[in-house]
């Protein structure tokens, strides 16, 4: 990324949920400063949720550039359910970089003694970048606008799903898009699959569908391999995934658990088709949040991620039910509970929150 912007030859776009004032962050913004400095158009999209921490004046010498930033539908507005959790980073509208990567120290550096998190990015050049400058224009328009009139800017799903080019789509979701086209996109990919499905996610609570669809892909004879964080940042989600485990082994698939550090990765291979960017298969992800994913049909690309894939397992525990089902019956009460929390009351009150906003 940071070669990217040293090449920059007119504009830069870069959207983020979390951006962090640490030395991985204060390195980003001096390379964009630097590029402002030179006459790039700079624009800087940060959610004011997933950055809460960082003060407005973090960006003053950006600004001071020439450089843009804009915050995304500020808390004070209550807006705070609809996040802009997509990670994105266009250059030139000639290449971007889409994947579960926020600009913070545990994601470059290392934070607290710890190495950095696992995670993947797509590197994507040519005709296909283009197309993601009005998916960045939309987001620019939206930040600031309430979501009673944002609702007024839906876009329909055929819109949403027909920005793609070549091997690559890329598909937007958000609360004002009622068809749920990430979900759909990720049951049809499975439905297809034939030999293989490996899924890498840091928070993992789907919908009823793909659970499915998993299943029938077990059913048809594809192998499913499940690789979940053994350490996460965020308890509750690991409380919900990990009350998932006994469906998805009686079902047949493999759940394994990455050791070493945090596994942040949003990265499903199916066959010779690649899904990664900023959505986790989870309801937040497919209801509620803004994301961003690229499906990409390469097999090189798919043999590339699978062999990362593999390297990650060597790395990981494999879960077996009957150790999973002797667990303390307090950690099953924790795994209802969070479960229920992120999977159901969540997208209740989200739910409410827009329905007072239509009104």
């Amino acid at each position: 990324m940071f070669k990217a912007i040293g090449r920059a030859g007119s504009c830069i776009a870069l959207e983020m949920y979390i951006f962090a004032d640490d030395e991985t962050g204060r390195e980003f913004r001096a390379h964009l400063t630097k590029a402002a400095q030179r006459g790039i158009e700079v624009m800087v999209l940060v959610d004011a949720w997933g950055s809460w921490s960082l003060a407005d004046e973090f960006w003053d010498t950006l600004r001071e550039a020439g450089g843009k930033v804009r915050w995304f539908r500020p808390i004070g507005r209550g807006l705070l359910p609809f996040r802009n959790h997509r990670k994105m980073l266009l250059v030139d509208d000639h290449i971007a970089y889409i994947s579960g990567l926020n600009v913070a120290n545990e994601y470059y550096l290392g934070a607290g003694g710890e190495p950095p998190w696992r995670d993947n990015a797509l590197e994507i050049a040519g005709i296909e970048a283009v197309r993601l400058r009005s998916a960045f224009s939309r987001m620019w328009a939206r930040a600031e606008l309430p979501l009673r009139k944002s609702l007024f800017l839906r876009s329909s799903d055929r819109e949403r799903q027909a920005v793609f080019g070549g091997k690559i789509r890329f598909l937007e979701s958000g609360p004002e898009n009622p068809f749920h086209s990430m979900s759909r996109a990720y049951r049809q990919v499975l439905y297809r699959t034939t030999e293989s499905i490996d899924l890498a996610m840091s928070y993992f609570y789907p919908p009823g569908s793909v659970m499915r669809a998993l299943r029938r892909a077990v059913n048809r004879g594809v192998r499913v391999r499940l690789l979940f964080p053994q350490k996460n940042d965020v308890a509750i989600a690991r409380w919900a995934a990990h009350g998932l485990y006994g469906r998805l082994l009686r079902a047949g698939m493999e759940v394994w658990e990455y050791r070493p550090t945090m596994m942040h990765a949003k990265l499903t291979i199916a066959d010779d088709t690649v899904i990664a960017g900023s959505a986790n298969l989870d309801i937040r992800s497919g209801r509620l949040n803004y994301e961003l994913v690229a499906i990409v049909n390469d097999p090189r690309v798919a043999a590339e991620a699978r062999a990362d894939f593999e390297a990650d397992l060597g790395e990981a525990e494999y879960i077996h039910f009957d150790e999973w089902n002797v667990r303390p019956f307090v950690q099953k009460i924790k795994e209802r509970v969070s479960y229920f929390l992120l999977a159901r009351a969540d997208l209740f009150i989200s739910r409410m929150e827009i329905m007072r906003k239509r009104w």
